[in-house]
């Protein structure tokens, strides 16, 4: 039996469950049918897993589950699609477990260490302790597997969240010397690889080590070439560097890759406008603000304002420089910037806008000279 037979069988299984369960529980039972074995269930939770299916994959593990349900396995798979819809106390739930039924299985630790991480990504303040849960977990599939590179990539990830530079850096370096010499039998794709090199150029860019954060990048983007996340960081460092030419291209291959990620778009648009091209800069800046999750990022919305003051149109210019100042964080750059929107606009009363802004500009940073230079400080 092929897997996509059993796929559709188990489907047909899947929705005719759905309508038994409105009948009455003695005629559901007696219309049930012949229950397959656990691992055909997780095989094919396995596939839409894969597929990115999760709810279906769910179906899958929980059915294996009610045929075996200690399979550590099964519990895992089920822990995985339930994180992928991040319903996070339940994966928990899941892997705790699949440990508990199988103390030496490794993935178990991976992923219960992945959602403690993703729990605290989703909400910082609610769930401050769990960067340390993720540590704890993946120390302890390090004790079992020391040389897999899904717990040394993992690990690092984990240190470089909590702020260990150094401890992430010697984590990650040996992760990407575990993917290289990599000889299982079911091969990594390109975007595992490519995964873990970016994990470390972004080590190495914090340490402020921008060429070996270059090398890291320019692999990434060799070894998975359709990489959005790998184009965006090569591009982003080339910029910091002063390699405009170099991050133009990269940033609008991100950007061309993923167009609705808000950091490759409004990346590629700052890009241009400090590389001289601010012309070109309006549109990618005016897409970056229409997408979701510009609000969370008001820089972008300054770099706008200030894009279309030195086009001429000043109108736009002061209401973006004002979406800039209000959105949090408020910063001083943001309100110097609206104080020469005003000015450069030069209304009724912009004079007195201009001066507030400056002032407020200075409230935020005693030190900003520019906006004590404007207030003739």
């Amino acid at each position: 039996m092929t897997r996509i037979f059993k796929s559709t069988h188990l489907l047909k299984l899947a929705l005719a469950a759905l309508l038994l369960a409105a009948a009455s529980g003695a005629l559901a039972q007696e219309a049930e049918p012949d229950t397959l074995d656990a691992a055909t269930l997780i095989e094919n939770g396995a596939f839409y897993l894969d597929r990115g299916d999760c709810a279906l994959a769910q179906f899958f593990y929980q059915e294996a589950l009610r045929t075996e349900p200690d399979n550590a396995t099964a519990l895992v798979g089920k822990g995985r699609a339930l994180a992928c819809q991040s319903a996070f106390p339940a994966a928990i739930e899941a892997f705790q477990a699949a440990q508990a039924a199988n103390p030496n299985l490794v993935d178990a630790n991976i992923y219960l260490a992945i959602t403690y991480q993703n729990q605290y990504q989703a909400d910082p303040t609610a769930y401050a302790g769990r960067l340390a849960d993720a540590l704890d977990t993946i120390q302890r599939a390090e004790r079992l597997k020391p040389d897999d590179w899904r717990v040394q990539n993992t690990k690092g990830v984990i240190q470089y969240l909590l702020g260990d530079l150094t401890a992430a850096r010697t984590t990650l370096e040996r992760a990407v010397t575990l993917v290289a010499a990599d000889t299982s039998t079911s091969a990594l794709s390109a975007n595992e690889k490519s995964t873990v090199h970016v994990n470390l150029g972004r080590v190495y860019r914090d340490l402020s080590q921008l060429d070996l954060a270059l090398q890291a990048f320019r692999r990434a983007v060799v070894i998975d070439p359709s990489s959005s996340t790998a184009h965006n960081n090569l591009g982003n460092i080339a910029f910091r560097l002063g390699d405009c030419a170099t991050a133009e291209y990269e940033l609008s291959q991100a950007a061309s890759l993923a167009p609705q990620s808000v950091s490759a778009v409004s990346q590629l648009g700052i890009a241009l406008f400090e590389c001289g091209d601010v012309a070109g800069s309006v549109p990618k800046l005016e897409a970056a603000v229409a997408l979701d999750g510009a609000v969370f990022l008001p820089p972008i919305y300054t770099y706008l304002a200030r894009a279309y003051l030195a086009i001429g149109r000043v109108d736009d210019a002061v209401k973006y420089a004002q979406y800039g100042s209000v959105l949090p964080p408020q910063s001083a750059d943001a309100y110097y910037w609206l104080g020469k929107a005003y000015q450069g606009r030069g209304g009724s009363g912009d004079a007195a806008n201009a001066q507030r802004a400056f002032e407020s500009a200075l409230e935020l940073d005693p030190n900003y000279a520019d906006a004590r230079k404007e207030l003739g400080r």
